[in-house]
């Protein structure tokens, strides 16, 4: 994989219609931000890849709740493309999404629970436009918002969706998701060395550009940070320093 490649996927995460970020997705642990979603949106079209957004109402309640908000991003994100998650449990939902002008909509729980579903929305829309959201504990899987840790392990769940035919896979390590502390970059080389052919985005624990430098390493194709934005400890400055020293990470010069 080439440096241009990576992509930078800026993170907007939805509670009560305002953007927040969580420490170690706990609900209760929940910081907003004073930031208009249009501002973000914008901000963010300036170097991202695309935006990863996570409607957390829509997680807990089973289908999605802040379309408002969505639409506001989209109408605001430029050249970046926009992936939504969150509670997305039926086709109707993928519809609802798509039309409202998601490029990618990101299946968690219900990939686990209903693979008829995950199959279902693979043949009607494709591996690039069905990624599925791998959140894991200790290794093991967690649904529901987070909130429920399952016994299936990240390897046994990732071998089950290259074989229904996957091939994007957001992976968060909760562990590390708000801690600023470093991701999981172990983790990341492990999954990348183990399924080659799945294009990994992870997720947790950026703090700083190195963060991400480091995760680049990895091989895996991409990068979701928030917390480390939202309080200015990597600015857009520095991302696009990072593209002008590892090539474009746009959606259009690297489509």
């Amino acid at each position: 994989m080439s440096d241009k490649n990576f992509e930078l996927w800026p993170a907007i995460d939805i509670i009560d219609g305002k953007p927040v970020r969580l420490l170690k997705g706990d609900y209760s642990q929940k910081t907003e931000y004073n930031h208009t979603f249009e501002s973000l949106a914008e901000t963010f079209s300036q170097f991202a890849y695309g935006i990863h957004v996570i409607d957390l109402d829509g997680a807990k309640k089973g289908s999605p709740v802040n379309i408002q908000a969505i639409r506001k991003i989209i109408q605001h994100s430029g050249d970046a493309i926009v992936e939504v998650g969150g509670g997305i449990r039926s086709m109707k939902d993928i519809e609802q999404l798509f039309t409202l002008g998601v490029s990618r909509c990101i299946l968690g729980t219900s990939a686990l629970k209903d693979p008829q579903f995950l199959a279902e929305a693979l043949q009607q829309y494709g591996a690039e436009k069905i990624v599925v959201g791998v959140d894991c504990k200790n290794r093991k899987v967690a649904t529901h918002g987070w909130e429920t840790e399952s016994t299936v392990t990240d390897i046994e769940f990732i071998t089950q969706l290259e074989t229904a035919g996957v091939k994007i896979i957001n992976y968060t390590d909760i562990a590390t998701d708000g801690m600023l502390q470093g991701s999981a970059t172990d983790v990341f080389a492990e999954l990348h060395k183990h399924f080659p052919r799945i294009r990994f985005i992870g997720s947790g624990g950026i703090a700083t550009l190195q963060d991400i430098e480091d995760v680049q390493k990895t091989g895996i194709s991409g990068i979701i940070f928030g917390k480390a934005f939202y309080e200015k400890r990597i600015t857009t400055t520095d991302l696009q320093i990072f593209i002008a020293k590892h090539g474009s990470t746009t959606q259009n010069s690297s489509a």
